[in-house]
């Protein structure tokens, strides 16, 4: 069975304006717990999946890669993250929630120039796993966001 896929809901560029010279998506928190996977990102395609090409025409943006973990061996408790006080200086619990930053700045521009709004569909496909893991829902993330450099 497929990944579920990820498709945002119409977010606005026009506070991007013009003068940029690279604009990035941003996934913040994402959950790398489960599955390995590739993220495929596409731009106003919210029926891209796996078999679509990964071309400009398909609105293609980019991917990003989850080396996931495969779900919990350990003990109850063992993969549950702890909070931490600000200035712990120690190595941050295995699990620490992700983020990723995908470099788009064609696409986002050319999604400009075609409207005002863009959507963002992900479409993980799975390349490792284990039966700890769930490979259905392995795309999870707090939150995405649209940014550019000026």
């Amino acid at each position: 069975m497929a990944a579920k896929r990820y498709v945002s809901p119409p977010m606005n560029l026009q506070t991007l304006g013009t003068d940029y010279y690279r604009a990035d998506i941003v996934f913040h928190g994402i959950d790398h717990s489960g599955a390995s996977y590739e993220g495929r990102v596409f731009l106003n395609n919210p029926n891209a999946d796996e078999r679509t090409e990964m071309t400009e025409a398909q609105g293609y943006a980019g991917s990003f890669y989850i080396f996931g973990h495969g779900g919990c061996y350990g003990d109850v408790g063992h993969c549950d993250l702890k909070e931490r006080r600000p200035y712990d200086p120690r190595t941050g619990h295995p699990l620490t929630p992700a983020k990723k930053v995908l470099i788009a700045t064609d696409m986002i521009r050319k999604a400009s120039r075609q409207g005002q709004q863009v959507r963002v569909t992900v479409v993980p496909v799975v390349t490792a796993s284990t039966e700890r893991a769930d490979s259905e829902n392995v795309c999870k993330f707090e939150r995405l966001s649209i940014v550019n450099y000026r």
